[in-house]
C-alpha cells in the first residue's frame, strides 16, 4: 500500500502552457530524474505515462489530463500533466482547479498566445505557478527577449532561479542565481511574512536561510514567480527543477480549507468511464480523509453512497491505497453516483466551490452511418458529456437532429473517433439545423369547408376564420353568434388549429404569434362531427396563413465576448458580417466585454472565426434572446432548400 503524507507534504502541481512547449516530455524527463521511470517515452513514439489512450498516441498530443506522483524525501508531488490544444480546455481547468502551484512550461522565445491564456487561467483561478523555459537545446533560443516577454506579462513578478551556461549545443548546464537576486527576493518575501517585512523596515540583518525558508509563502501568494531553464530531451537542468519544486514549491496546505482534521470531504473534479472498469472519479480531498469500503454521502445528491476501492492513479495505472488523505488525489471506481463537480463525505460537509467550465460554443448535427449503430452512438456522446463538462448533447425535438456542442472542430473529430474506436461505429458532422418559427404580418379573413360523402355517414364542417398577429404566442378567439358552429364543435376547431400551428406552410416549422377569431360558419345535422370541423379548421388555416403575409423568423442569441482590447475592431467587424449586431461595451481589466445580438444560424461559424481573429484569446458564451424576421433574401434560399428537400 502507498505510504500516507500530510497536507504541508503534498504538492499538487499541473503543467501548463502553449501546445508544443514540451510539457510531456518535461513530466518524463521529471519522473526519469526522480526514477520514477527507468527509461523516458516519447510523445512520438506513443509511449510516455499521462499520454497513454489511443485518441492521444494517434494525435501524438495530449487530450486529457493525467495524474503523475514522484516522492522525495518527506514530499509527494503529483504531477497534473494538461492539454495544449484550445479545444480541450476543461481538461485544463479541472486539473487546475485542484493544484497548489502550476508549472507553466514555455519555449525560449517571446510570450506565445498559449502562455498568454495559461496567464488568465491562473489569475482567474487566483492560482500561483513556476515558470519553465524549457527547450533550451534548440538553436533559436533567445533567453533574453523570452525572459522580458514574461515579465511583462507577470507584471514584473518573475525572478530567475537559475540561468543557462548557453544555447543549443552549449547549453550543458544551469547554475543558481538564487543568492545572486537575494535583495530582490527578501523583497518580495517580506511583502507575505509579517516577521521579515519588520527586519526589513528596521534595517536588521535577514539571513539567507531565513528568505529561502519564506520562499513558498512568496510564490504561494503569486507575489513572487520562480523562472527556470531546462532541456526535457537533454535532461539539463531538469534535476534542479525536481529539487526546487521539491524544496519550495508551495504544498496543498496553502489552499484555503485543506484541513487534515475536519470533516471528510472531496471534490470529484474529473470523472472517466470506461467500457471495462467502469466509472473512475478523480478526487481531490479538501478535508479529513476518504477510507475504502465505507459508506459516504453525496453532498450535491443529498444520498449516500459506498465507497469500495481507492487508488492513487499514475498514469493508466492506479496504485491501491486504503485511504486519501486532505490534499491529496486520488481515484473512487465503480461509483455511478459520483459526478463531476459532486462534493462527497461526511453528510453535514459544506459543499465544495464546483469548477467552472466553459459552455460549449460551436455546434455539430450529428449523422449516424448504420442506423442500427444509432444506441452506441447516443452512448458514447453521453460518454462524453458526463467525462468534459464543455460538452453538450441533446435531441431537439422540432428537427429531430442529434446535436452536439463542444468547442472547435479538433474536439468534435476527438469524440467521434473516440466512439469509432470503442464502439466500432462510424458517425460524421453535418450542419447544426436550426429551429426556425413561422408566424404571420398581415390579416386574412377565410372559410375552410370539409365535406365528404361516399356512402354512408358523411362528414361536413365549415369555419369561417379571421386569422391576424398576436402578442401570444397562440390566441384562439371565438366569435360565434346564432349557432352557425354549435358549440360542442368549437374545441374541436381550436384542436385543430393548435395541431395545424405544428406545421407551417413556408418551412413546416411551428407557427407562433398567431390569432385565430372564429366568427362564423356551418354544419350539417347528421354529418357534423369533431373530425370534420378539425379537418375544416386546418384548410382554414393553410389558406389564411398564405393570405396574411407568411414570415419566416430565426431565433437570435445574446452573444458576450471578452477579449484584450486589441482585438476589439476585428471582433466587430466579424460579429457585423454574420448579421450580427454589436451593442454594449464594458472593462474587464485588460480586457473589453462587448455585448451584441446574432442569428444562431451563425454562431459556429463567427466564434470559429473569432477564435483564429483572436489567437483563441476570446471568451465567448450565448444564450437565447429573442426570435426575429429572417432577411428576405436568406429567407428565400432557406424555403427553396426546405421545398427542394421534400420534392
Amino acid at each position: 500500500m502507498a505510504k500516507t503524507y500530510l497536507p504541508n507534504q503534498i504538492k499538487n502541481i499541473s503543467l501548463m502552457g502553449h501546445q508544443g512547449t514540451g510539457k510531456t516530455s518535461l513530466l518524463e524527463a521529471i519522473l526519469f530524474a526522480g526514477k520514477k521511470i527507468s527509461a523516458r517515452g516519447k510523445v512520438e513514439s506513443g509511449n510516455t505515462v499521462s499520454d497513454f489512450t489511443k485518441e492521444e498516441k494517434d494525435a501524438k498530443m495530449t487530450i486529457y489530463s493525467a495524474v503523475s506522483s514522484l516522492e522525495r524525501g518527506d514530499v509527494k508531488m503529483n504531477f497534473l500533466d494538461t492539454p495544449g490544444f484550445f479545444d480541450f480546455v476543461g481538461e485544463v481547468l479541472a486539473p487546475l482547479s485542484v493544484s497548489s502551484v502550476s508549472l507553466v512550461v514555455v519555449r525560449p522565445k517571446a510570450v506565445e498566445v498559449g502562455t498568454k491564456r495559461t496567464a488568465k487561467f491562473l489569475k482567474e483561478n487566483k492560482k500561483p505557478c513556476i515558470i519553465v523555459v524549457n527547450k533550451l537545446d534548440k538553436d533559436n533560443s533567445e533567453v533574453d527577449k523570452a525572459f522580458a516577454s514574461l515579465q511583462e506579462l507577470f507584471n514584473g513578478k518573475c525572478v530567475m532561479m537559475n540561468e543557462p551556461s548557453g544555447i543549443a549545443s552549449a547549453f550543458t548546464s544551469v547554475r543558481s542565481t538564487l543568492d545572486d537576486h537575494m535583495d530582490e527576493i527578501t523583497e518580495k518575501v517580506a511583502n507575505c511574512d509579517d516577521e521579515i517585512m519588520m527586519k526589513f523596515l528596521e534595517g536588521e540583518e535577514i539571513s539567507a536561510d531565513e528568505v529561502k525558508a519564506g520562499l513558498p509563502k512568496a510564490i504561494a501568494a503569486g507575489e513572487l514567480i520562480p523562472v527556470l531553464f531546462t532541456s526535457a530531451s537533454t535532461m539539463v537542468g531538469v534535476e534542479e527543477l525536481v529539487d526546487f519544486i521539491a524544496t519550495y514549491a508551495p504544498a496543498v496546505d496553502t489552499i484555503e480549507g485543506v484541513n487534515n482534521s475536519g470533516l471528510p470531504s472531496a471534490l470529484v473534479y474529473k470523472t472517466v468511464v470506461d467500457p471495462f472498469q467502469g466509472r473512475i472519479s478523480y478526487v481531490f480531498v479538501k478535508s479529513g480523509k476518504i477510507t475504502a469500503n465505507s459508506e459516504s454521502y453525496n453532498v450535491n445528491k443529498q444520498s449516500k453512497i459506498k465507497i469500495g476501492v481507492l487508488g492513487y492513479p499514475n498514469g493508466k495505472d492506479i496504485v491501491p491505497t486504503n485511504e486519501i488523505v486532505a490534499g491529496d488525489i486520488g481515484v473512487v471506481t465503480k461509483v455511478d453516483a459520483l459526478d463531476t463537480n459532486d462534493t462527497f463525505g461526511d453528510a453535514s460537509a459544506s459543499l465544495i466551490s464546483p469548477i467552472r467550465f466553459p459552455q460549449p460554443v460551436v455546434f455539430f448535427g450529428i449523422k449516424v452511418d448504420n442506423k442500427n449503430d444509432e444506441p452506441k452512438v447516443s452512448d458514447g456522446l453521453k460518454r462524453a458529456s458526463v467525462e468534459d463538462l464543455t460538452i453538450s448533447v441533446e435531441r431537439v425535438p422540432e428537427t429531430k437532429q442529434l446535436l452536439v456542442g463542444c468547442q472547435g472542430g479538433t474536439h468534435i473529430d476527438t469524440i467521434l473517433n473516440k466512439i469509432k474506436a470503442t464502439y466500432k461505429c462510424q458517425a460524421t458532422t453535418e450542419d447544426a439545423k436550426v429551429p426556425y418559427r413561422e408566424t404571420i404580418k398581415g390579416t386574412s379573413d377565410v372559410e375552410g369547408k370539409h365535406k365528404k360523402q361516399s356512402g354512408g355517414a358523411g362528414q361536413y364542417g365549415d369555419v369561417w376564420i379571421r386569422f391576424s398577429p398576436s402578442e401570444k404566442e397562440f390566441e384562439f378567439v371565438n366569435s360565434v353568434f346564432g349557432g352557425s358552429v354549435p358549440t360542442n364543435f368549437i374545441p374541436a376547431v381550436e384542436k385543430g388549429l393548435i395541431e395545424a400551428c405544428k406545421t407551417g406552410i413556408l418551412t413546416g416549422n411551428p407557427v407562433v404569434n398567431i390569432k385565430c377569431d372564429l366568427y362564423d360558419g356551418g354544419y350539417h345535422p347528421v354529418d357534423s362531427n369533431e373530425i370534420s370541423f378539425k379537418i375544416a379548421a386546418s384548410l382554414a388555416f393553410k389558406a389564411g396563413m398564405e393570405k396574411a403575409k407568411p414570415i419566416l423568423l430565426e431565433p437570435i442569441l445574446k452573444m458576450t465576448i471578452t477579449v484584450p482590447n486589441e482585438f476589439v475592431g476585428d471582433v466587430m467587424s466579424n460579429v457585423s458580417k454574420h448579421r450580427g449586431l454589436v451593442g454594449e461595451f464594458s472593462v474587464d481589466g485588460d480586457n473589453q466585454v462587448i455585448t451584441s445580438e446574432i442569428p444562431q444560424i451563425e454562431l459556429s461559424s463567427c466564434v470559429v472565426e473569432l477564435k483564429t481573429l483572436t489567437q483563441a484569446q476570446a471568451d465567448i458564451t450565448h444564450e437565447f434572446l429573442r426570435y426575429a424576421e429572417v432577411p428576405r433574401e436568406q429567407a428565400e434560399k432557406i424555403i427553396a432548400s426546405h421545398k427542394a428537400a421534400q420534392a
